[in-house]
């Protein structure tokens, strides 16, 4: 192998190490938080994730929270994994309910939020993001927000619901100390014109979870159903039959006298939303541009040998 020869391979093999230390190094440097601010600007703009339009696209693993702070975007996660730092630990972390301040000096777990929405911002829709690690993996307040077809798991909540006219569909809910918590933003304020129904509810230690302002329900209160008129959600804990096999549990799934399932789903129909094979991983794509590169010199090389050669013989 000629001088020239050797040179082409070993740029090459610099090319594609050094793609691969750059994406290990941009998929896995932790950020405290990544912005979508009210002018439509990401910051940092080195944030992973791609604009276009009102549209914001991931395209590799966010290891930070998210604060949308502008109205009417889409936030398509495309598959990949939106992480927080919340890993299990219960010593002097924020409890719901005590509020974000409510905590000792001595805080070994930060308080965080995956998908938060900062000011009013609203008519947003999230969507095929999974979400991960977080105290409140989304924190849904304010009006005409759509949840759909999301994966968060290991949170300590995994939605936090407090908002009207929201829709949370086909999400897939595992692993949370409460799968989805119903809140009030003020006393009195009870969020109406939910849509909450083909949803999965998977092995959280509580699928439901609310807020009540006194020890009495509100009898006057109209009960809050989580379906959607003809189905409902899957529920991992559901022990009730369907005789009739139409894959609607019989009974209502009840969480309180409040709160109830009336048309329970027998089987899971969504799962956690993956990387579709035509939208390669940012590392891939460095791998792939590095090879095309170390070919082109390659064949550089090669013609100039020739050249060379004939040359010689001439």
């Amino acid at each position: 192998m000629t001088k020239t020869v050797r040179v082409a391979f070993s740029l090459a093999t610099i090319l594609v190490v050094a793609s691969l230390i750059v994406g290990v190094a941009t998929s896995q440097t932790p950020r405290n938080w990544v912005f979508i601010r009210s002018n439509g600007n990401v910051e940092p703009s080195s944030a992973p994730i791609q604009r276009n339009g009102n549209t914001y696209t991931f395209f590799e693993n966010v290891y930070a929270g998210l604060v949308v702070e502008k109205n009417g975007v889409v936030i398509d996660g495309a598959g990949h994994t939106l992480h927080g730092p919340y890993n299990g630990t219960h010593e002097n972390l924020w409890v719901i309910g005590e509020g974000a301040d409510q905590v000792s000096p001595g805080m070994t777990i930060p308080y965080s939020v995956g998908v938060d929405l900062g000011g009013d911002a609203s008519g947003l829709t999230i969507m095929n993001l999974n979400i991960k690690n977080f105290s409140i993996g989304t924190y849904i307040w304010t009006k005409n927000n759509s949840f759909i077809s999301n994966s968060v798991s290991e949170c300590i909540v995994g939605v936090l619901l407090s908002g009207s006219d929201n829709n949370v569909t086909r999400n897939y809910l595992e692993k949370n100390e409460i799968g989805l918590f119903f809140g009030t933003n003020q006393p009195g304020t009870v969020p109406l014109n939910l849509t909450v129904s083909h949803n999965s509810f998977q092995r959280n230690v509580r699928q439901l979870g609310g807020c009540l302002c006194s020890d009495d329900y509100n009898a006057s209160e109209p009960i809050h159903t989580w379906d959607d008129g003809r189905e409902g959600n899957y529920w991992s804990d559901y022990n009730g039959s369907d005789i009739d096999f139409d894959g609607i549990g019989d009974i209502a799934y009840v969480f309180d006298p409040q709160n109830q399932d009336r048309y329970p789903l027998m089987a899971s129909l969504v799962s956690p939303p993956t990387v579709a094979s035509g939208n390669p991983d940012y590392v891939l794509v460095l791998v792939l541009v590095a090879a095309a590169l170390a070919t082109v010199v390659f064949v550089a090389a090669l013609r100039i040998r020739s050249k060379r050669n004939r040359a010689t013989r001439s």
